[in-house]
């Protein structure tokens, strides 16, 4: 206990410093808990979460037309050891009179089912019934409406105004997936869902339905209930099944970059707190090379010397740390929070701790312990006679050749790892080079600052010479965060425009249309339409595909080869599009890159689809590139399409509109002719926009973990400006009595910290640049990548945000070397 008391006491000597240190373990050991139990928590809710909103059927049964009858139910409902419902949709829209909002935001899917509570469904009821004759709506729609138990809602059918009152209220579900407001109603419809009855009462469809989902009672049972679906479908026409499919993996692994990035950000801030550590202790012990040589004298070894410096870093790391874990489990929840919200998590289960919380533990006290190893060693060399010998000229700091050659080795080694990885060998080598190059750029800003700021900046620049070591490890750790954040910004920006580029080339017009069905005369009605140029419709279905034995979903385009080069789903750098469709044979298909590279296969070779003749080769004949699906799907001839998969309606339409007509008006225009008939409205400006959100908040993200990164080299900072301040109390006292002002100490103090930070940023910038450069040959997003450029003003705001941290950072040491009394100051050994 002895010893921990006396460890304290030695840290509180000196409190500002002892404190600075602690909040940089404190900021290290939070951002370091947080990403990695916010990783965790996604990677084991991510495919429940999945798995419950998109594969609570096993197989589901359509037809080839719109509707088909409801003879089919009871056939599936024999079979043994499933469950079996059937499903409705109809568009309409709300009667709303208390509410000023537009048609268009009164857009309701009203779903019937034929039993509403069961597993198949998956609804969690929060209140009501789900076996009452009502409606059913999410909590998220009941708050937004202010809709509660027993209350009605209005619908517009075709037999008239029809009310319902609500029975039950759910948790939100993809289901019942609605808008969060009124005024985001202009973008989604609502969803309410109903007893089968209902709809088929209201919309004229007695004894028709639309689709059967089939759910086996139990693994076991699974092949024979597939087995029963398939001859039952055989027995009747015009219907086909398909067995449920999510692609876990494969979704889950679109976000593998994102999370690594998670990872270095996170990393990052215990990382730079290392170094923050190594100053310290390096100068404390400097500090007290008498107080050590004394114990010397009085019988301490060099062992006892070192278990007691070792005491004080562990002590600083417990405390540290403990509260890290404290600050880093609120961080945890918020960024949990965000990283559910950018993946689609709507319900995730509790939180993964226990990965977090003990490789925080122990990168909290080990980082600290093996940052301080060199600082600890040296205590036991210290020498008493060479401590008492009076005025000793100081050693001359110097830099080891060695070192700086493993630096240039190493950041020549990471232009060889074409992975994200390779950050961290580069880091690693600009650090070992830095000294190097800090030493060069102050001899650079050496003229400048004497010209500019005269008696300060020629003390600022001797100031930071005669500690160079100390001063360029600070300046690294700046150096560090800063290239992490040009990075990541010019990322986000360049990612952004590639998106933009990208969607904008394969949309296939300005705006895509979804109908329950499309009939023949629809299509004439929207080329009609005010403000449209042209229009045409397409086929669209998710197939099973197989393969490596495993069944997975694959979206394919029945795409017409007379309208393809007008409204363009695709680009190629070989052929053109209406060459390429239409010499499509019926058994081969154009992948786009994301489902090529998912394949591994080779042009020429085949891949195997589930048809109306069953599994089937199609002959992959060559590669595109599109955003449509989010870059997921292949193209057929949709001739073609129609024969091998038996879809013979649309429900997509493309829009090309006319130049004077705006995308809102033209919106606006076909809504008024097709009404509540409309499911969605997408433009290619909302896809940008939508995907723009969701990659900037992932970029937004890993900048503020990199910012807490920054700000721990702001601590360095003002940590090692205290430091030099403490060692120079007799030689500031002198300057004050030969004249000095205060104002010329602080302006020192703070040119030295600004000199700290300008070599950090400017050094930091170019090393951003580069690691723009070589990310650019390699660094994907959903299959995307992006040309190397630099954006002047993301640079020119780092640039200010890496001054404006060096000045903050200066400030309360410059305060406290300018109120140092002068009496004192001159009394100072």
């Amino acid at each position: 206990m002895k010893q921990w008391q006396i460890a304290w006491r030695n840290l509180m000597r000196r409190k500002m410093r002892t404190f600075l240190t602690i909040l940089s373990i404190v900021i290290g050991v939070a951002s370091t808990f947080s990403v990695i139990a916010a990783v965790d928590s996604a990677e084991k809710s991510f495919p429940i979460f999945i798995k419950e909103a998109f594969a609570k059927a096993d197989f589901t049964i359509a037809g080839t037309e719109a509707y088909f009858s409801e003879n089919v139910l009871t056939q599936t409902e024999s079979i043994e050891n499933a469950t079996s419902i059937a499903l409705l949709k109809e568009n309409t829209k709300l009667i709303v009179e208390d509410k000023e909002v537009s048609a268009i935001q009164k857009r309701v899917v009203i779903t019937g089912y034929s039993k509403l509570d069961t597993p198949v469904t998956g609804f969690k009821r929060m209140e009501g019934d789900l076996n009452g004759k009502g409606a059913v709506i999410t909590d998220r729609t009941a708050k937004v409406w202010g809709t509660k138990i027993g209350d009605s809602i209005s619908i517009d059918t075709d037999h008239g105004v029809k009310e319902i009152e609500v029975s039950a209220i759910v948790k939100y579900t993809q289901d019942l997936m609605g808008p969060s407001s009124w005024n985001m109603a202009k973008y989604h419809h609502w969803a309410i869902a109903v007893p089968l009855p209902v709809v088929q009462e209201w919309f004229g469809h007695e004894g028709e339905i639309q689709g059967i989902q089939v759910r086996a009672s139990d693994t076991e049972s699974l092949a024979a209930v597939e087995q029963a679906v398939d001859q039952l479908v055989k027995n009747n026409v015009n219907i086909y099944m398909q067995p449920v499919v999510v692609n876990v993996d494969e979704e889950f692994q679109k976000m593998d970059s994102f999370f690594l990035a998670l990872y270095i950000a996170g990393f990052l801030g215990i990382a730079l707190s290392a170094f923050i550590i190594f100053n310290s202790l390096y100068v404390s012990i400097r500090e007290r090379k008498n107080e050590f040589a004394v114990l010397k004298t009085i019988g301490y070894t060099p062992g006892q010397l070192q278990v007691m410096v070792l005491t004080e870093v562990i002590l600083l790391a417990l405390v540290g740390t403990v509260i890290g874990l404290v600050i880093g489990y609120g961080m945890a929840l918020g960024l949990t929070a965000l990283v559910f919200m950018l993946i689609g998590i709507t319900d995730g289960n509790s939180m993964v701790l226990v990965p977090g919380i003990s490789l925080s533990l122990l990168a909290g006290l080990v980082v600290p312990i093996a940052a301080a190893w060199y600082p600890i060693r040296n205590v036991g060399k210290i020498s008493v006679i060479e401590v008492l010998k009076e005025n000793k000229a100081k050693a001359k700091e110097g830099t080891n050749k060695w070192v700086g050659i493993v630096g240039v080795l190493l950041i020549g080694s990471s232009f060889f790892i074409k992975h994200l990885l390779m950050v961290l060998p580069l880091m690693i080598g600009i650090a070992l080079i830095f000294p190097y190059l800090f030493k060069m750029f102050v001899w650079v800003i050496k003229g400048l600052f004497g010209v500019v700021f005269r008696f300060s900046g020629d003390m600022a620049i001797r100031n930071l010479n005669r500690n160079l070591s100390r001063s360029s490890m600070t300046s690294v750790i700046l150096c560090l965060g800063i290239a992490m954040i040009v990075l990541m910004a010019s990322l986000n920006s360049a990612l952004l425009q590639t998106y933009e580029k990208v969607i904008h080339s394969t949309y296939g017009g300005n705006l895509d249309i979804m109908f329950h069905h499309i009939e023949e005369e629809d299509l004439a009605t929207i080329k009609a339409t005010k403000g449209v140029a042209d229009a045409t419709t397409y086929s669209k279905q998710s197939i099973i595909w197989t393969l490596d034995g495993q069944k997975r979903m694959l979206p394919v385009f029945g795409v017409g080869e007379e309208w393809i080069d007008r409204f363009p789903l695709f680009t190629s750098e070989e052929w053109t599009h209406s060459e390429l469709i239409g010499s499509l044979k019926n058994d081969e298909i154009v992948l786009d890159q994301t489902s090529f590279d998912v394949w591994g296969g080779k042009i020429g070779e085949s891949i195997t689809l589930d048809t109306l003749d069953g599994v089937k080769p199609f002959k992959v004949v060559a590669v595109v590139s599109t955003m449509k699906n989010n870059g997921y799907s292949a193209f057929v001839k949709d001739h073609h399409f129609e024969e091998s998969f038996g879809v013979k309606y649309e429900r997509n339409a493309l829009v090309i509109k006319e130049e004077e007509t705006s995308s809102l008006q033209l919106r606006e225009n076909i809504y008024g002719q097709f009404g509540e008939r409309i499911e969605e409205m997408w433009g290619p400006e909302d896809w940008v926009s939508v995907i723009g959100a969701v990659v900037t908040s992932s970029f937004s993200i890993i900048n503020a973990l990199v910012v807490l990164a920054i700000i721990i080299s702001g601590i360095g900072i003002t940590n090692t400006l205290l430091i030099n301040i403490m060692e120079r109390i007799r030689e500031i006292g002198m300057m004050r009595a030969v004249g000095v002002t205060r104002k010329q100490v602080i302006r020192m103090i703070l040119l030295e910290g600004f000199g700290i930070g300008l070599a950090a940023t400017v050094i930091g910038i170019l090393f951003g640049i580069l690691l723009i450069y070589m990310t650019s040959g390699f660094m994907e997003y959903n299959t995307l990548t992006f040309e190397f450029g630099v954006s002047n003003l993301i640079i020119s705001l780092i640039f200010l945000f890496g001054m404006i941290i060096s000045l903050i950072s200066s400030f309360t040491p410059s305060r406290r070397a300018a109120k140092i009394p002068l009496n004192e100051a001159l009394r100072y050994e």
